[in-house]
């Protein structure tokens, strides 16, 4: 059976779960998926011991993607620019780590507007964590003129 969750603290709103077991079950996938919280001290524990608990993988929210990021071999060149993961997973033994946040919102971005063109446009992200760094990144990639990022707090 294969076994996977979401990482995060607090996690409790996370529904990851839903959609992931509605696909488990979908493509006929024997598995699980769950939430599990991890305490910010205690990530690096975990994820020392994701493959011996069994997980193919995990997916990562707050307070984890950035400190996440320095504990698994980065997957591609996007993600080591943008300094997050929100996807580990497990090939050979070994811990991969990947963003997917920027992909997801521009597929989402392009769905409600196909013949929207990012290029020479200006945007505004709200938020200043892992996802609004991944979305940063993939408007960067698009072609944006000026991105402007507005956080709640100074840090």
């Amino acid at each position: 059976m294969k076994k996977a969750c979401v990482i995060g603290w607090p996690v409790s709103h996370s529904r990851s779960p839903i959609i992931h077991s509605y696909w488990l079950r979908h493509y006929g996938i024997v598995g699980s998926y769950e939430r599990v919280p991890i305490e910010p001290g205690n990530l690096t524990r975990f994820l020392g011991g994701l493959v011996r608990a069994g997980y193919e993988g995990c997916n990562v929210t707050l307070p984890h993607k950035e400190t996440a990021f320095e504990h698994v071999t980065i997957a591609d060149e996007q993600t080591r620019r943008l300094g997050v993961v929100n996807t580990i997973y497990v090939r050979e033994g070994a811990l991969y780590g990947t963003s997917t946040d920027g992909e997801g919102f521009l597929a989402n971005l392009r769905l409600s507007a196909p013949s929207l063109d990012l290029r020479n446009k200006k945007a505004v992200i709200l938020g200043a964590g892992g996802a609004a760094m991944a979305i940063l990144g993939a408007l960067l990639n698009e072609g944006m003129a000026e991105i402007a990022l507005a956080n709640r707090t100074i840090d």
